[in-house]
């Protein structure tokens, strides 16, 4: 069973198993910030989106991909993420 995961923001799900296509296609809502991908969508986002967690406290893909292994870099990677979310990126 998975949990609310804090997500980092890399896009790896959304580049790799998005709903949104269902055949293994990027999913076409994707918007990239420099490293940040987001979605453009958030609000009308599909419920296979909305239920998605891991079992982990920090995504595990994003914390891989992006080669996160400090607790300060990924607050700053966090914090980041929310400041571009608040502000329309």
């Amino acid at each position: 069973m998975g949990c609310a995961v804090y997500c980092l923001h890399c896009g790896d799900c959304c580049k790799r198993i998005s709903p949104v296509t269902g055949n293994g296609e990027p999913c076409p809502h994707i918007k990239e910030t420099g490293t940040f991908v987001f979605c453009s969508t958030y609000e009308q986002r599909p419920e296979q989106c909305r239920r998605h967690s891991f079992p982990a406290r920090f995504c595990p893909i994003g914390l891989d991909t992006l080669k996160l292994t400090e607790v300060d870099d990924i607050q700053l990677r966090l914090e980041k993420g929310w400041e571009l979310l608040t502000k329309g990126y």
